[in-house]
């Protein structure tokens, strides 16, 4: 059809669905993000932290999220929407002028928000109408999910409200300080808050072709005089969603046919139009090639933070084997060590150090960059959402202006034709509102037209603020990370350095088997083995040896403020799922 809105069921997801989700089941994801499973602590981390443009409006907040059953339908998340008068600045200014002259608070649900977004599009089309947080069917309880969620809404209405075509519209005015029967009333009207800017002036085919005006939600039949009084209401409701329904498909089968023939309506600013959806498009694919490499960027740290915590443990092995064999103490100090068990413990100090760092830099990078970045990506959606409105208007303009000149044809053949006289006084009266039509709908195409102009204008201006902003704060994120990572290096190079390789304080193999030779020689075994430590070495099993086992698997790295070893264990424990943790102390053998 030539316009399809994003409707959103009022029940939302947020009531239970019949349909259950088991954990392997992939998670529905908005079409706006193709790469949501790369989102690594989507339900943890919030957009960075740097200042944003919706700070502006911080006398709007989402807060308090409290849990509701609502019978058969089961759970649903209900969110505290305040709302207070901004201190006055400047009268002319636009952005400090107050929605209400007084405090406001009410409890609005995920559906609330949804229905809100809804009519932002139809009360204002053409308007920019910032992405809502997307759907989730699984952990839609857990408390990290509902605060991202709540950060996001609270987000998507200081964008409304920061927005000049949005902030004065009906439908804002009664979610925010509407009561909750006022409110209900406003979302059961079908008509509620649609002007002559908005859906509303489509302007249809004629009297019965307006199907954007949904039939369903706009009756209030009388039931109270009985059931037959409730079973005709219901007749009548079903007679006329079938009219509107076919009423609608009338029109999208005319529109169809307009676009298809290329009769369309040329305007003067079409140039500008075509020049700015090549920008969207051109834009649109360079944010997603670069959120396609953040994306790796962020994948790579995260498996650099493994890796390096892995390589730190097999130094920490490879260090205690030589202990052993030299027969040094298996601390953690490198006194008594030999030359290459000192390297591999402070290599592996290091590596242990630099794995919470790519750890701690892989967190900040999603904050930072991979975030703002699909945030981006959504705003330029928002923006296409926009342009296709005005598209709209000009097919639904373009079809009425051709609708009359057919109708004028009409007129005149029955006005020339012998006994089709009496026919053209329909036609004259059919062809009448159908000018009336025309013009509406002219109006409201050059309304709509000028309204995204505007909102691309104000678009281009704070995208490049932001994507500045994004941009900067990614370049010092890696300045700050590769400066700790060559000041960690640097700083174990002197250590090594001071390493004498060539020592060597461990018994040699051949002076030991030598001893064991010289002592059987003699006629047996004698008190010698356990005074000398080359023969004691000698005479013990190797199947017996404390040999080190393979060192656990790297845990991933946690966003907890312990770091990595936050989540190895609730306490730092000698044992690791069964295998000796040679970076501590072993306990004294017996």
């Amino acid at each position: 059809m030539p316009e399809i809105e994003s409707s959103k069921n009022e029940e939302d997801d947020d009531a239970t669905s019949n349909k259950t989700y088991s954990d392997d089941e992939a998670h529905p994801t908005d079409e706006s993000n193709p790469n949501h499973d790369d989102n690594l602590l989507s339900t943890s981390i919030q957009i960075n932290l740097r200042p944003h443009p919706e700070d502006t409006v911080a006398y709007i907040t989402v807060s308090d999220p409290v849990q509701h059953t609502e019978g058969l339908k089961g759970k649903f998340t209900m969110y505290k929407v305040s709302y207070e008068p901004p201190p006055p600045v400047d009268v002319n200014d636009n952005q400090t002028t107050p929605l209400f002259p007084y405090t406001t608070s009410v409890n609005r649900r995920y559906s609330d928000f949804s229905w809100l977004f809804d009519h932002l599009h139809k009360e204002r089309p053409g308007a920019i109408v910032p992405p809502l947080p997307e759907k989730q069917q699984v952990s839609r309880f857990s408390e990290a999910f509902i605060e991202e969620r709540r950060f996001h809404l609270e987000i998507f209405l200081r964008r409304v409200v920061r927005n000049p075509e949005l902030k004065d519209t009906e439908c804002l005015l009664v979610f925010l300080g509407g009561g909750d029967d006022e409110f209900k009333k406003a979302k059961k009207d079908a008509n509620f808050g649609r002007g002559s800017g908005s859906d509303a002036a489509n302007n249809g085919l004629g009297e019965d072709d307006n199907y954007n005006e949904g039939m369903e939600n706009g009756h209030s039949n009388d039931y109270s005089h009985g059931d037959q009084s409730k079973l005709m209401g219901a007749v009548d409701i079903g007679k006329e969603k079938i009219s509107h329904k076919k009423a609608g498909l009338k029109k999208w089968l005319k529109e169809k046919k307009t676009t298809m023939q290329g009769t369309m309506i040329r305007s003067p600013d079409d140039a500008v139009f075509e020049e700015v959806s090549h920008y969207v498009s051109a834009l649109e694919a360079g944010l997603r090639r670069i959120e396609a490499q953040a994306s790796f960027m962020v994948k790579r740290d995260k498996d650099n933070a493994a890796s390096l915590l892995e390589f730190g443990l097999g130094c920490d092995a490879l260090g205690h084997i030589d202990d052993e064999m030299n027969g040094a103490s298996s601390s953690t100090s490198t006194e008594g060590a030999s030359g290459i068990a000192q390297t591999f413990r402070v290599v592996g100090k290091t590596a242990d150090a630099l794995s919470v760092l790519s750890s701690d830099h892989h967190q900040n990078e999603i904050g930072c960059f991979l975030e703002p970045i699909r945030d981006h990506l959504k705003m330029v959606h928002a923006v296409k959402v926009a342009l296709s409105k005005r598209n709209n208007r000009r097919i639904t303009y373009s079809t009425l202006v051709n609708s009359v000149d057919s109708k004028k044809s009409s007129l005149h053949k029955y006005r020339i034709t012998p006994g089709l006289e009496g026919k053209a006084y329909g036609v004259e009266s059919s062809l009448t509102r159908a000018e009336v039509a025309v013009e509406e709908a002219r109006v409201n195409y050059e309304e709509v037209s000028q309204r995204v102009l505007r909102e691309v204008d104000r678009f281009r201006k704070e995208n490049a603020t932001q994507m500045y902003a994004t941009m900067l704060s990614f370049a010092k994120a890696q300045k700050e990370y590769h400066e700790k990572l060559n000041s960690a290096w640097g700083a174990l190079l002197p250590q090594l350095e001071s390493v004498n390789i060539a020592q060597f304080g461990g018994p040699s193999f051949v002076q030991a088997a030598a001893s064991v030779r010289e002592v059987r020689s003699v006629g047996g075994h004698s008190s010698g083995l356990t005074t000398e430590p080359a023969i004691q070495l000698a005479a013990t099993p190797v199947q017996n040896m404390p040999m080190p086992s393979d060192p656990p698997p790297p845990v991933p790295p946690s966003i907890s403020s312990k770091g990595i070893h936050g989540m190895i264990g609730v306490e730092e424990s000698s044992k690791l799922n069964g295998t000796v943790r040679y970076r501590d102390p072993l306990p004294p053998e017996e």
